[in-house]
């Protein structure tokens, strides 16, 4: 299922989880830019304070098992411990081992004030066989964003900072539920996140209500002219209409494919929910971005949250991908992050990996200059010599 969930207005900065079962080292990623910034109109950028700025689009690419998925799910788990929503929820991943703590080190950014989440976690089974996720402990820190905070000490904290611990006696604070409810109680402003990754390969199409935008519409399929959507009695009824055809009346979303390609459902669902995103700030993350689209429509997907004509309140864009290609639409390394699977997964910064950025990124990797970012050419050499021996008997 879509989680589409009401949050906090805040900026993510840094991600750190060590105890994460898949692992073979702790998970650490920043979104923050950690190359130099030349100029303040610089595509794919959105300005926080002083010289620290945010990617609006994060691209995480690797070869098949090599934890792409994974990483997308741990950061949905932080948007909801973040966002103060339960972590017994059903819709929410299971990144978790089994009776082993993992600690989230969480730095994120709000109303020109810098935090520091500190979360220890562990997942029980309960006798039916249920897990049971539980807040172990939980510290806040919290600084002023101030002319003296740079890249170099941007996410370090005193004790002086510590501003909230948790106190798990007390009654009124469910043992799954952040200490940062408190903090989102005290925001008007609400971002959102919409999390596709689960509906990877699963073209379901079920909007919120009302008319897909005749500009997505003309983008996707011009042979449509409209598509509207409400619910009667709390049931789902869509008019699908073509130019020059009668109305069609459809009473479950799974009926658009049937009628319309599988490119054009996912793309009314991801520019739909783009718009959204868009519009009142926040996450919008999608799971191996290129399935059922061309290179051109995915470029403008992304052009959307690069500019910031169409991006005024910084929202970000999350993606994986298997194509290389796609790295070449963006301006900076230090939006790519490359996943790889030896003896367990871990996460690199491109940025970490390679010092310049006028190289396309796409040669960088499909050339295996990085290791572990193209297929074995070993095994592939072995699949052409069974082929050639199955074609021989």
């Amino acid at each position: 299922m879509k989680c589409f969930y009401g949050g906090a207005s805040l900026n993510i900065l840094r991600i750190k989880a060590e105890g994460l079962p898949l692992y073979s080292s702790p998970f650490d990623i920043s979104f923050f830019a950690t190359q130099r910034v030349q100029g303040e109109h610089v595509r794919n950028l959105s300005h926080l304070f002083g010289n620290i700025y945010t990617n609006t689009v994060e691209a995480f690419i690797g070869i098949n098992a090599s934890g792409k998925t994974t990483a997308l799910k741990v950061i949905t788990f932080s948007c909801v411990l973040l966002s103060g929503i339960p972590l017994n929820s059903g819709f929410v991943p299971s990144i978790l081992a089994e009776n082993k703590p993992t600690v989230f080190d969480i730095d994120f950014y709000h109303d020109s004030k810098i935090y520091h989440l500190r979360s220890e976690i562990i997942k029980k089974m309960k006798e039916d066989g249920s897990p049971d996720t539980e807040i172990l402990s939980e510290k806040l820190w919290v600084k002023q964003a101030t002319s003296k905070v740079n890249k170099s000490n941007l996410l370090v904290f005193t004790n002086a900072n510590l501003t909230s611990i948790r106190d798990n006696s007390n009654d009124y604070l469910p043992n799954d539920v952040s200490i940062m409810i408190a903090i989102n109680k005290k925001i008007k402003d609400k971002s959102i996140l919409v999390d596709l990754a689960a509906l990877t390969n699963i073209n379901l199409y079920y909007p919120e209500g009302g008319v897909v935008p005749p500009e997505i519409i003309a983008l996707l399929d011009p042979t449509i002219e409209k598509i509207t959507v409400e619910s009667i009695n709390s049931k789902f009824v869509a008019k699908l209409k073509f130019y020059g055809q009668d109305e069609i009346t459809l009473y479950n979303p799974s009926e658009f494919n049937v009628y319309l390609s599988s490119g054009t459902v996912k793309g009314i669902r991801v520019f739909s929910d783009a718009i959204r995103v868009l519009k009142a700030g926040g996450y919008l993350i999608v799971d191996e971005l290129e399935n059922h689209f061309n290179r051109e429509l995915v470029a403008s997907l992304l052009r959307l949250f690069m500019s910031k004509k169409t991006n005024p309140n910084g929202s970000t864009i999350i993606f994986s991908t298997h194509y290389p290609e796609l790295l070449d639409e963006i301006d900076r390394n230090d939006a790519v992050f490359i996943t790889r699977n030896r003896n367990g997964l871990s996460i690199e910064n491109l940025n970490t990996l390679i010092s310049r950025n006028d190289i396309k990124k796409s040669e960088i990797y499909q050339s295996n200059y990085l290791g572990g970012t193209a297929p074995k050419y070993d095994a592939l050499l072995a699949l052409q010599k069974a082929i050639v021996k199955r074609l021989e008997v």
